[in-house]
């Protein structure tokens, strides 16, 4: 799980760049560079699970983990640890301050990557595929549901057609908001960062989840797919239809009625494999135990990530006058550039350009 902020523009209802692949590259669960952390306690025991029932959502899902809450925190409004403290608030609350309250839906969107697998997430990822009703529907085509609403993704609005001093004011509140998010993630939350990793690699280590992506990839051979993980296929889907190497796109392309007939059997096929191999049912009964386990015996590192994140937050709404005046208006750069480990990510993703971190 990447151990990174994405800041991404978001703007017209269908583009979702930068963002898609965030939740199924998370729950790849591959290597990947965490903030710097004393380390979370890692005790568990691995769980028994037999073949429980699948859940109807992968939404769903995640909201019934003990980490859930953590995951989302300072990025969603609804997060009962922090409520009205996400960034998105903080944009609004920046972009009142600066007198432009009408702008505040053209700010950019902040992306924790690192979480992104444990608290937002397609019907596709490290669980397969969710949904067969999904899978014929819209196959590996990213939708906007609940979770990537909480985020403001696909609500916002073009700036060009701001004035001077609005872009100017956009930019400052960007340029704030994601200071800020940077900070947090190399301090309050590198810890609970840490203890997602430590979810990641345990479930990554499971001899249940193994056993069942096996079996999942044994049945998508028999149908003519030769992928080892459900990761592969949804990055290959993808690719196959926005170009790039599906690990970030731009959705706003348009998509020939072969290629989406195709990547939509694939998905079919996916949701059937997943349903076989009682992936998606393993999967998240697996992961719920882990969750439960490392949450409880990380409890204190957890409740001082959140009270640290808080304060900072409140601190945060008390300097915007300060800051507005004193923050240099960046705007969102031509290009990507590759962070130092424990660094933020920034993307750009234009209506015809792929997007990359």
């Amino acid at each position: 799980m990447k151990g990174i902020w994405m800041r991404i523009r978001s703007r017209t209802g269908h583009r979702l760049t930068g963002v898609v692949l965030a939740g199924s590259c998370c729950a790849a669960l591959a290597a990947c560079t965490a903030a710097t952390s004393t380390g979370p306690i890692n005790s568990v025991t691995r769980p028994a699970v037999g073949r429980p029932t699948p859940p109807d959502s992968v939404d769903a899902a995640l909201a019934r983990m003990a980490l859930y809450p953590y995951a989302i925190l300072g990025q969603s409004d609804n997060d009962p640890l922090a409520p009205g403290e996400s960034d998105t608030e903080l944009g609004t609350k920046c972009m009142a301050e600066a007198g432009y309250p009408g702008a505040q839906s053209s700010l950019g969107i902040q992306v924790r990557a690192s979480t992104a697998g444990l608290g937002f997430g397609q019907d596709y990822g490290a669980w397969g595929y969710v949904g067969a009703t999904d899978a014929r529907q819209s196959g590996f085509r990213p939708t906007a549901g609940r979770a990537l609403n909480e985020l403001g993704i696909g609500q916002g609005n073009s700036p060009a057609s701001l004035s001077a001093a609005e872009q100017d004011a956009v930019n400052k509140c960007d340029t704030i908001k994601f200071n800020f998010l940077n900070d947090m993630f190399n301090g309050p939350l590198a810890g609970i960062n840490a203890i997602a990793n430590t979810v990641g690699t345990d479930l990554a280590n499971d001899p249940s989840v193994k056993n069942a992506t096996r079996a999942w990839s044994r049945c998508m051979a028999r149908n003519g797919y030769n992928y080892a993980s459900p990761q592969a296929a949804a990055k290959a889907e993808l690719a196959s239809m926005f170009g790039g190497n599906g690990s970030q796109i731009n959705v706003s392309g348009q998509v020939s009625p072969s290629v989406n007939a195709a990547q939509i059997a694939a998905a079919i096929s996916d949701a059937n494999c997943t349903t076989s191999a009682d992936l998606a049912g393993i999967y998240f009964a697996v992961e719920a135990s882990y969750d439960q386990q490392i949450v409880a015996a990380n409890q204190t590192a957890l409740a001082s990530g959140v009270q640290r994140y808080r304060s900072a937050y409140a601190t945060q709404i008390s300097d915007l006058p300060h800051l507005l005046a004193t923050t240099k208006a960046n705007a969102f750069p031509a290009g990507p550039k590759q962070p130092a480990p424990g660094k933020s990510s920034t993307c750009k993703g234009g209506p015809s350009s792929e997007s990359a971190c």
